[in-house]
């Protein structure tokens, strides 16, 4: 494990992702690995598949080229095919260490950008040549905010803005929080169900937007769940009847003023997607890396 993981850190030093998080995906007792070395038994090349996905694929630098990442793929796609699945999928499965296949620019119209230097058009072009193509009708990207350049600042949890309440949730909330989920984004509902969000001393919790003792919003905001200095912000979820009154944009500037006001260098979001770069825009994120949500059908190889 400790080889896996060390190349995919030479191999994706951009993505963040936290360790424990990427030690545990790759310790699945689902998954099936393949592996190329050189001449002296070093690591160089490894697929990670589970499934019907491919978690991980990637080969050092100064092998690349030499069609070691073909003979790679194409030994993970026939050990799909031979598990009885005519589809592969890169990135996101069961979990995922990066949602899709790295790439600088996105597919779609969008807005904020600004794209790590150290990405390139290769992973993307690699498997676009191979039968691969993006999946989603939008794209999927992270965003990033330096906390030095971060901003707004005139208002602060516990305040009340236009009406509505801005405070952290206390488990009490949780049936209340649970139907404004429901309602917003039914697949985030399971990310607040833990009740550790709830402890006003954890390093994750739940921010509230609330009128009339009516939950109108949500946002979970972590404080270094992904690495020291790091704080992020995500599954925002506003209640249909309250949409289009700021709420989002209210929750995501408090809950990143949180994060400055921690000592957090920088911010972060990830796994989102086309609309929300103009959202999570207004508090100052930007893009700093798409996804090619890579699929591919397969009846042989």
């Amino acid at each position: 494990m400790n080889e896996f993981f060390e190349i995919y850190k030479r191999n994706f030093p951009f993505i963040v992702r936290a360790d424990n998080t990427v030690a545990y995906i790759l310790e699945n007792k689902s998954n099936k690995f393949i592996t190329k070395r050189n001449e002296q038994n070093r690591l160089i090349g490894l697929s990670v598949i589970n499934n019907d996905t491919i978690i991980l694929l990637c080969v050092d630098r100064e092998y690349r080229n030499k069609g070691i990442g073909t003979e790679l793929l194409k030994m993970s796609e026939e050990t799909i095919l031979g598990e009885g699945y005519n589809e592969v999928t890169v990135g996101a499965g069961f979990d995922y260490i990066m949602p899709g296949v790295p790439i600088p620019k996105g597919y779609f119209k969008s807005e904020n950008e600004s794209i790590y230097s150290n990405i390139s058009e290769g992973a993307g072009c690699f498997f676009t040549k191979r039968g691969y193509s993006h999946s989603w009708g939008c794209d999927c990207f992270d965003m990033r905010l330096p906390l030095t350049d971060f901003t707004k600042e005139k208002y602060t949890i516990g305040d009340t803005i236009d009406g509505i309440s801005y405070r952290w949730a206390k488990l009490y909330d949780l049936d209340e929080i649970c139907r404004c989920t429901d309602d917003a984004c039914m697949d985030f509902t399971t990310y607040y169900k833990y009740e550790n969000l709830y402890n006003e001393n954890s390093s994750q919790r739940v921010l509230i937007a609330v009128k009339n003792n009516e939950v109108a919003g949500a946002l979970i905001v972590s404080v270094e769940a992904e690495g020291a200095g790091l704080g992020s912000v995500g599954c925002t979820a506003v209640k249909r009847s309250f949409q289009g009154k700021h709420i989002a944009v209210n929750l995501v500037t408090l809950g990143t003023k949180y994060l400055k006001d921690s000592g957090m260098r920088e911010a972060f979001l990830g796994y989102t997607y086309t609309g929300l770069d103009h959202l999570y825009g207004y508090a100052g994120y930007k893009i700093c890396i798409y996804y090619m949500m890579a699929k591919k059908e397969i009846t042989s190889c």
